[in-house]
């Protein structure tokens, strides 16, 4: 049994259903989502203030909001967490703010829908580890990120050794201290479709590159990346700020109708192949 305000809420049909506000609903969320078990979906909703530990999600689960989670873990600890053995997550329609990276996936075929990672203390939503494949993040927002020196937290990221079939979908990153998107190190090409990227490089007093999409990283060859129908305007408070920023990624990268505009210089594009696209010279 679970407490909202004195009441006790008990299961639904699609599932778990989980609420509340106060310190001790707050405590049951973090055991709830973590004893769930596969095919079960946990329904949150309201604000979970002070939540103290990373909560790990099992294989299979689907946490499903609108709700919100405040963290206080600063950047000691991540907020909704996937391991690498962990498959088959679902997340959403959830705000994660507070925690080191805002969500955070080293599983594989899971996926984040609609989902908000802000005010965090480093990247907002991360795919990372050769674990992770067939992820998908859509319709999700990476914003209001910051670090302790400015030069890591974007919005959405796919980073060191990311295995096959990750999707990046319809998502918007903005105002992070960093870049938008980066995807450093990955270690298999990423999609990417229908994502826009503005404003960022600098957040609460924090300054970092600020690239819209940092396509890669140098000496890396597998970071065959696609970009479909991506736009990078108004990035100009970052100490570089290109649109699209290859990043002497060994390539070849491929934008389909993409757009760049706005941005602090002219795209960096070594190894791109360009179809339909008008970018910042």
């Amino acid at each position: 049994m679970l407490y909202k305000k004195g009441l006790i809420l008990g299961l639904s049909m699609a599932g778990m259903v989980i609420a509340g506000t106060v310190a001790r609903a707050n405590n049951a969320i973090v055991s709830t989502i973590e004893n769930a078990k596969s095919g079960q979906t946990v329904n949150v909703s309201g604000t979970y203030t002070g939540i103290t530990t990373t909560i790990t999600v099992p294989s299979g689960v689907t946490v499903t909001g609108p709700a919100t989670f405040e963290f206080t873990t600063g950047a000691s600890a991540d907020g909704l967490y996937v391991p690498s053995g962990n498959s088959g997550v679902k997340l959403n329609s959830l705000t994660v703010q507070g925690a080191n990276h805002g969500i955070m996936i080293y599983g594989s075929s899971c996926t984040i829908n609609s989902c908000i990672a802000e005010y965090n203390y480093n990247t907002g939503i991360e795919v990372i580890g050769s674990s992770a494949k067939n992820d998908v993040v859509k319709y999700s927002q990476g914003k209001f990120n910051a670090d302790s020196t400015g030069g890591n937290a974007d919005g959405i990221d796919v980073k060191f050794s990311s295995s096959t079939g990750n999707q990046i979908q319809n998502c918007d990153a903005h105002q992070n201290s960093d870049d938008g998107y980066d995807y450093a190190g990955a270690g298999a090409p990423v999609v990417t479709t229908g994502c826009a990227s503005y404003d960022n490089g600098y957040y609460n007093g924090l300054q970092g590159n600020g690239d819209g999409f940092k396509m890669g990283l140098a000496g890396y060859s597998n970071e065959s990346h696609t970009y479909t129908s991506c736009t990078a305007y108004d990035n100009t408070q970052g100490d570089t700020g290109s649109g699209f920023d290859s990043n002497n990624n060994l390539g070849p990268i491929y934008l389909n109708t993409c757009h760049s505009y706005g941005n602090k210089q002219a795209d960096r594009l070594q190894d791109v192949v360009l179809n339909n696209c008008t970018m910042q010279n």
